[in-house]
């Protein structure tokens, strides 16, 4: 059983939204690999965009603009346990355009999946970023909501090269444009009222997990943001966790 499972979920947690930077997919297909492995059917999605999943991540990819969406839900989580919902397959061939809100409650209701892990936001594949205005696209229905940050942003230049919505951290953190980016700034960035916690529905558990602990000094690094977090003002999550996804090291706050 995953170590980071075990951390972050419980029994009757049925939606699962991530946010965030620096491991979201890779923490999607961990969360719902082990629903898989406990026997529990599971539906991983995006509400926004992702890459076309390998046969390693997901057990198969379900359409809903493909005929027969539902029966072919089923089969494959019949058959495997684990099934990726997508709405269809963009032009380019190599990303799935996400499903609503709307559409997450009805899988729930009206599939045989017993759990959904979602993507929620969109980060280009980087470890830090700022939610922009129409962002994150959370489920009212997400019992556990987590803000992921990748821990080897520290001491790298708030640009747009490292830093997704750079100029929008800027304005949340108090920092310029091409200065250092510290563990204060990512704890001011989680408190913020519009930073990593936005759009987490009032009656989630919250996480912030600060990932890539496996790094040269990041479990350091990781307790560094949690006690610049208790000299921020604004609302703190219920846990924070340091972690190394990859890794599947995983450590409560």
């Amino acid at each position: 059983m995953a170590d980071i499972f075990k951390s972050l979920i419980r029994a009757n947690d049925r939606v699962i939204s991530i946010v965030g930077g620096g491991g979201k997919t890779s923490l999607m297909f961990q969360l719902a690999h082990a629903f898989q492995q406990k026997g529990v059917k599971v539906i991983s999605t995006t509400t926004t965009r992702i890459l076309r999943p390998t046969p390693q991540q997901t057990s198969g990819v379900v359409l809903y603009d493909q005929d027969n969406f539902n029966d072919q839900l089923q089969k494959c989580l019949n058959r495997h346990g684990h099934a990726t919902v997508a709405q269809r397959l963009l032009p380019t061939g190599d990303k799935l355009e996400g499903i609503s809100c709307s559409q997450v409650e009805e899988l729930l209701d009206h599939s045989p999946a017993q759990r959904i892990v979602i993507e929620a936001d969109g980060a280009r594949q980087l470890s830090f970023k700022a939610p922009g205005d129409n962002e994150p696209v959370v489920p009212k229905i997400t019992d556990v909501f987590i803000s992921v940050v990748g821990l080897d942003i520290i001491g790298k230049a708030l640009t747009d090269d490292n830093v997704f919505r750079a100029e929008l951290v800027s304005e949340r953190t108090g920092l310029n444009m091409g200065d250092e980016i510290t563990p204060r700034a990512i704890a001011r960035l989680a408190l913020h009222p519009e930073g990593l916690l936005k759009g987490c529905p009032e009656n989630a558990r919250s996480y912030i997990l600060l990932n890539k602990t496996d790094i040269p000094g990041g479990r350091e690094e990781a307790l560094s943001v949690i006690t610049a977090a208790k000299y921020c003002e604004g609302k703190k999550p219920d846990c924070w966790i340091g972690a190394s996804i990859r890794k599947d090291l995983c450590e409560s706050y």
